[in-house]
């Protein structure tokens, strides 16, 4: 039996508990990362995968979560800035416009590891732009150059991560408050939450303030308040006020909402300092401009409470009324669905203000909704620690480890960088973060596979080529194994968390996965998940697009699904941990895939690499496949040569025998639209005598 050390390199610890976050990458909703998140809110450094035999055999597999980029794909720039002029970023003290460094043509932005940067948190913040629309096939994604020259990413050795970087998205329109009945007091309720999540993700700060009223003499506010959020229990983060987590609180302004103050009533609150709104602002910290706003409940109000205010000090004046809600990075309704947000009604100033959403209350909405993509660190293994590096699909190793954006298509969005420093350099002093040529752009042809399995037979002045047949339909069963496993090959973690290995199924065209079969080395029966992993544009997903839960007992086990659509090519698999062996054939693997970090790897490449096991997994898949409906092009030496061909093969002609000559074949789509080159085989034609 051979292990794997399931600890990830994305892992981070709160409060003690180890809690598991899957987040789904769209507006409110991010896709497929586990993070785990710590008493201090700090994130640990990346950990390479320790794969051991049972005789105490110890391997380090470089934890790589690489995702298959192809190497021949159109993208189209839809915004670009290499910061050579202003177009808007706003920078504040912790960033700069340098020409100290760069990587193109003479300046970039940067934000210096200095003591003035000690102990906190800077924003680069990109202007507010629109994305466009998507095509068919279409994929949109971002990146960068970067040099991560933060040394101190663990100087003290505890694994934590001391300073580091995160990259957010925004979709400036995405304000969370709005009426709704859901969980509501009365009809509808004013709730900080979205629909499709049941509740609130993290980074959020929300405010819905109430229309201006003149406060009357001994004026009192009362309003209908509910809340489930993050209990503030053992909240603590180093070198800040933190008390408590995710907060809300009630606010006034009696300037135009240009300068707020907290308002205190009959239900006191539960702590003074949320990083709920630290996380947001450091200015919410200790001597910051926003600390006198920092205070706020968590945990759960048990139901709907009617909670009063003392008005009576802005007695004449005019007022708005604000009620706050603000998230942290770690813990949200997907950790745990009780708790679903802040929930306000009947909001009434006796004689000035009477508001609910039934009567047409003209309340306003500001905020943030930030989405996170990632974050990272500098060292020598990972992105930019050596010098300047182009961040890529793949790269990340947590979060978004596509760098996909298509769910913000024809949003107005905002780009957020976030350098994170500690309060020394006991790792060794750099010169900090450093962006340039930021990117945002789109992937064309992700609908549109080459033709594959492409072979040359050289003849007589002439080459014999064939290749998959795309137009290909019917139902079969695929079948990649030989049927020889040896349970003293299977795959084990060692710790705890689950992995995915899956067969490559190569199809063209729609297609519909009808059973699924999994061959089982474990001695007894287990619980696995299976499931069907399509493509984001080119990269197949690491989230499954359909899944069960499924009882292996040993040997064959085969199981119905039923919806299970895919178009092109895609994975099938199954899930494997400390208690659950993946079984290997023994074979030379060529469809055997896995995943064990942020994306899907090559079995074969990874265990050649570790001197492991090769084979296919033990997993086939009945399918009914209706073909592409294509026809062929063959290239030699990079020339048309033929086109328009119906039969997956092809004798070129005329050549001369003894010389090399280099072949690809296109597919054309019904569309018009025509598919990279598969992948080349080189054909030296010979004469017949030669032997």
């Amino acid at each position: 039996m051979y292990y794997i050390d399931s600890g990830k390199k994305n892992l981070i610890k709160k409060r003690g508990d180890i809690k598991m976050k899957i987040l789904k990458f769209s507006v409110f909703t991010l896709i497929s990362t586990v993070i785990l998140f710590a008493a201090e809110q700090k994130l640990t450094v990346k950990k390479d995968i320790q794969i051991g035999t049972n005789n105490g055999r110890v391997v380090t597999i470089e934890n790589t979560g690489s995702s298959f980029l192809p190497e021949n794909r159109e993208e189209i720039d839809l915004w670009t800035d290499d910061f050579e002029e202003d177009l808007g970023w706003s920078t504040g003290s912790g960033w700069q416009w340098s020409e100290e460094d760069y990587n193109s043509p003479t300046h970039s932005m940067n934000s210096p590891n200095t003591p003035a940067t000690y102990n906190a948190q800077w924003d680069l913040l990109s202007p507010t732009f629109t994305l466009p629309a998507l095509g068919d096939g279409e994929t949109m994604h971002f990146g960068f150059h970067i040099f991560c020259d933060m040394t101190d990413s663990d100087g003290d050795n505890d694994s934590y991560l001391d300073d580091y970087y995160t990259v957010s998205l925004m979709d400036t329109d995405a304000l969370a408050w709005h009426a709704t009945s859901t969980d509501s007091y009365d009809g509808n309720s004013w709730w900080c939450g979205d629909e499709g999540v049941g509740g609130y993700l993290d980074s959020w700060i929300q405010f819905l303030d109430t229309p201006s009223f003149v406060v009357p003499a001994g004026g009192q506010l009362t309003a209908d308040m509910m809340w489930t959020i993050e209990d503030p229990a053992g909240a603590t983060v180093g070198g800040s006020c933190t008390d408590g987590w995710d907060a809300a609180n009630v606010q006034i302004s009696i300037d135009g909402g240009q300068n707020w103050e907290l308002l205190n009533g009959s239900d006191p609150y539960d702590f003074q300092c949320g990083y709920g709104w630290i996380w947001n602002s450091s200015e919410y910290d200790t001597g910051g401009s926003l600390n006198h706003l920092a205070a706020g409940w968590g945990g759960n109000s048990n139901g709907w409470n009617n909670i009063s205010f003392d008005l009576s000090q802005y007695s004449g004046q005019e007022a708005i009324v604000r009620f706050a809600f603000g998230s942290d990075p770690a813990y949200c309704t997907l950790d745990d669905a009780s708790i679903t947000g802040f929930h306000v009604d009947n909001v009434v100033v006796s004689g000035a203000l009477d508001c609910t959403p039934e009567d047409g209350c003209a309340t306003e909405v500001s905020g943030a909704v930030w989405v996170d993509q990632f974050y990272d660190y500098g060292d020598e293994v990972q992105p930019g620690g050596l010098g300047w590096t182009e961040y890529l699909p793949g790269y990340p190793f947590n979060g978004n480890v596509f760098l996909d954006i298509s769910d913000f298509a024809e949003k107005n969005v905002m780009f957020r960088i976030q350098s994170r420093y500690d309060d020394n350099d006991d790792g060794g002093a750099g010169t900090g973060l450093w962006i340039d040529d930021f990117r945002v752009y789109k992937i064309s042809g992700g609908n549109y596979p080459a033709p594959w399995d492409l072979m040359g037979e050289a003849g007589n002045m002439e080459a014999n080529l064939s290749w998959a047949d795309m137009n290909a339909s019917g139902t079969d069963d695929f079948i990649y194994d030989n049927d020889g496993f040896d349970p003293n090959n299977g795959i084990v973690l060692s710790g705890e968390g689950e992995a995915w290995c899956a067969e490559r199924f190569e199809l063209a065209g729609p297609s519909t996965v009808n059973s699924v079969s999994v061959y089982s080395v474990n001695e007894a029966a287990v619980d696995v998940t299976i499931g069907a992993f399509g493509a984001v544009g080119s990269l197949f997903a690491v989230d499954p697009t359909y899944s069960q839960a499924a009882t292996l007992q040993p040997g064959w086990n085969e199981i119905s699904v039923s919806g299970w659509d895919m178009t092109n090519s895609f994975l099938v698999g199954y899930t494997f941990s400390a208690d659950v062996s993946a079984g290997l054939d023994g074979s030379d693997g060529g469809n055997s895939m896995v995943m064990l970090g942020g994306g899907w790897d090559d079995w074969m490449e990874t265990a050649l690499s570790a001197g492991l096991p090769t084979g296919e997994w033990g997993v086939r898949a009945n399918i009914t496949y209706e073909g592409a409906g294509v026809t062929y092009n063959v290239y030699q030496d990079g020339v048309q040569v033929a086109a328009g061909l119906t039969d997956n093969m092809h004798t070129v002609e005329g050549l001369m025998n003894n010389i090399t000559y280099v072949f690809g074949v296109s597919a054309t789509y019904s569309d018009g639209e025509e598919s990279d080159w598969s992948e080349t085989v080189e054909v030296t034609p010979e004469a017949q005598t030669v032997h």
